[in-house]
């Protein structure tokens, strides 16, 4: 069995029938770049994925979860050697009340 170093934690969120996600940077470098997906980062140490997850929506759309999110499960990504915890959550507040900042 595989060992993973890295793990993500990912959220989707939803809102009205719609997921929110974001198009990534075009940068070489990083994961899926130039690629549609949902919000979310990698873990620090010590940290758990639903700690992972909270941080990362306030850092990256300045949004605060105020609900529990469901653990859809953790997936194994070969092609990055890592896990992804995913998450879903309603989208509790309008878009134009997220801030984009990653």
């Amino acid at each position: 069995m595989m060992t993973y170093e890295r793990q993500v934690a990912i959220a989707i969120l939803y809102q009205q029938g719609r997921f929110l996600m974001q198009l990534r940077d075009n940068i070489p470098t990083i994961p899926a770049a130039g690629c549609w997906g949902f919000f979310g980062g990698h873990l620090e140490p010590g940290e758990t994925p639903e700690e992972a997850l909270i941080r990362e929506l306030q850092e990256e759309i300045n949004y605060t979860l105020t609900v529990t999110p469901k653990k859809l499960g953790t997936f194994p990504n070969a092609e990055y050697q890592s896990l992804r915890h995913v998450y879903v959550a309603p989208l509790l507040v309008p878009i134009t009340a997220l801030q984009l900042n990653e």
